[in-house]
């Protein structure tokens, strides 16, 4: 049983690792393609056709994501492992100045749409929520007890304030170091920049946890995002609007025209379908069959006979 536990670590710890990245950078080139083409041809009518491929790489880097978020009904190690490579996206939004040695270094290497994906943050809105569901996982494999409803209730309620106070504070965070250091080329440390980035990533890993207490926690954000992701649907209309508001606001909206939108709400959903199948599982296992409340026999322990042994009296006393 150790045996094939750790086999499954390890093999989803493989699996994030190589196809996250992947994934992630579909994503990024993407939208970013998308952004550009669409920019080209003057919107999007005129240049429909030169928008499929784009959006084709965003849908196939989503669903690589949720195939990773999928692992998870093995092991949560993978899902861990995902967020534990959120240290490098969080460090060159801290730190512009290594965003910059990064497209030096790196771009030789790697296409030049992953690189601005890394300037949008896009990895940093996703791997550390995929590292919090990796953690809300084993914790229910240890615990699969369903909380009281009071709990679930707050978890519905806290779940969609913490995501979106976490998301509009990692956004307003990017806006005010990445894009402004490039925009600049100044790039000195922002303390109030590097204090929004880190207060917004918590916010949204505190925003998946609340799953631990409320399965459904998700689900309305989610739902939220996708209808906000059909914004691409009317582009000229949102870079409209996003001309009228100030730069550092700007972020937001172009997350969700690159995509991103769409792709956390997806990854939500199928971690709450993920979520659904480990606490059944968890549940299943910690009552042994599921059916008797005595899993080691089956049915109840015969007592222990009295001490000292009681005996009938004799006949005919």
């Amino acid at each position: 049983m150790r045996g094939s536990r750790t086999l499954a670590r390890l093999i989803t710890v493989v699996i994030a690792v190589i196809v996250t990245p992947v994934a992630v950078g579909l994503l990024s080139s993407g939208g970013t393609s998308w952004l550009m083409t669409y920019f080209q041809y003057g919107g999007a009518r005129d240049g429909f056709g030169s928008l499929m491929m784009p959006t084709l790489l965003q849908a196939l880097g989503i669903l690589l994501l949720i195939a990773v978020v999928l692992t998870g009904i093995w092991s949560s190690a993978g899902l861990i492992a995902a967020g534990v490579m959120a240290v490098v996206p969080l460090l060159l939004a801290l730190l512009p100045a290594l965003l910059l040695e990064s497209y030096r270094m790196l771009g030789p290497i790697l296409p030049r749409e992953w690189l601005d994906g890394l300037t949008y943050g896009i990895p940093l809105v996703l791997l550390p929520a995929l590292g919090a569901m990796g953690i809300v996982l084993a914790i229910v494999r240890h615990c699969p007890q369903r909380t009281a409803t009071g709990l679930s209730i707050i978890g519905l309620v806290a779940a969609p304030v913490l995501l979106a106070a976490g998301i509009w504070l990692l956004s307003w965070g990017i806006a005010r170091g990445q894009f402004t250091a490039l925009q600049q080329f100044r790039f000195d440390f922002l303390p109030d920049a590097a204090a929004a980035v880190l207060l917004g990533t918590l916010l949204s890993v505190a925003g998946v946890f609340a799953t631990r207490w409320s399965t459904f926690a998700l689900v309305l954000p989610a739902a939220v995002l996708l209808l906000l992701g059909l914004l691409v649907l009317v582009p000229d209309a949102v870079f409209m609007m996003v001309g009228r508001i100030p730069m550092v606001g700007r972020t937001l909206p172009q997350l969700l025209i690159l995509g991103v939108g769409t792709a956390v709400a997806l990854v939500y959903l199928a971690f709450t379908a993920v979520l659904l199948r480990v606490r059944k599982q968890a549940m299943s296992t910690a009552a042994g069959t599921g059916e008797s409340p005595f899993p080691a026999a089956g049915y109840p322990p015969v007592p222990a006979p009295p001490y000292p042994p009681q005996y009938p009296p004799a006949a005919g006393i």
